[in-house]
């Protein structure tokens, strides 16, 4: 007797909403599932999730875990640093102007860089 043999069926392809594809990165992201593990969890295909994790993964944790900051938080660092400065500039003003009273001469004016002092005579001759 011949065994029947039943043709293969079609493929299907299912649709993941966002939230579960949400859900299975963050445990990938956070530590608790591998890749693997979570393929395996959720009778997803390897390709599907790494798929999923190439589209919609975390990308500041991968650049961090890269270069150890994100670009929002080197953003926010140099912020800080700018207005730090800001303030460091405006106190050296200060002194400056201070100092300049108390002796009689300008000391900004005299004790310029040699840079800036170049830029200056350029601009007094134009």
């Amino acid at each position: 007797m011949k065994k029947k043999v039943k043709p293969a069926g079609k493929f299907k392809y299912f649709r993941y909403s966002y939230s579960f594809k949400k859900q299975v990165l963050e445990e990938i992201e956070n530590g608790l599932l591998s890749a693997n593990q979570a393929s395996k969890k959720y009778k997803l295909s390897r390709s599907t999730v790494q798929k999923w994790m190439t589209l919609m993964g975390n990308t500041e944790k991968r650049i961090r875990a890269l270069q150890g900051m994100s670009p929002k938080e080197k953003i926010r660092d140099m912020e800080a640093r700018v207005k730090r400065l800001e303030k460091e500039k405006e106190i050296l003003k200060f002194a400056m102007d201070m100092i300049s009273e108390e002796v009689g001469t300008d000391m900004v004016k005299k004790y310029l860089p040699e840079s800036q002092e170049v830029i200056r005579r350029r601009k007094k001759k134009s």
